[in-house]
């Protein structure tokens, strides 16, 4: 995974990118942090040191299994026990949705202004050297 602005597309239509809850984003930052393939055992060590409430296994083990069939993880069998990894980057994601959310306005060009009115002046130059 690159989060390379020019390195191609991402690897779903980022106009239909699942929307997630706030427990579902707490396992993909979890597994964004540490870039390796994560049982449910350690995702749920992982928001341990959050300092946020909690989960039972059970929830996190379930939480995977919708992301994976979302589309936002892959996952591998390793004898009885699934390991996850991140489909793609924080990055990738935070794109996706703006893409998504992009898609969902009717009048794209005052969406579009109003965005580019909330950056600050560094990002406005950003998003000007990339374009």
């Amino acid at each position: 995974m690159t989060d390379d602005p020019r390195a191609g597309v991402l690897p779903f239509n980022a106009e239909a990118a699942p929307p997630v809850g706030t427990l579902e984003r707490r396992v993909l930052d979890a597994l964004w942090r540490d870039r390796r393939p994560h049982t449910a055992r350690d995702v749920l060590e992982a928001l341990r040191e959050g300092g946020d409430p909690v989960p039972a296994y059970t929830t996190v083990a379930t939480v995977l299994g919708h992301l994976f069939d979302k589309g936002l993880l892959t996952r591998e069998l390793t004898g009885r026990v699934w390991s996850y990894e991140a489909a793609l980057t924080g990055c990738q994601f935070s794109a996706a949705h703006m893409v998504r959310s992009l898609a969902e306005t009717n009048d794209r060009q005052r969406c579009l202004t109003r965005f580019v009115g909330m950056l600050d002046d560094a990002d406005r130059e950003l998003l000007r050297s990339l374009l």
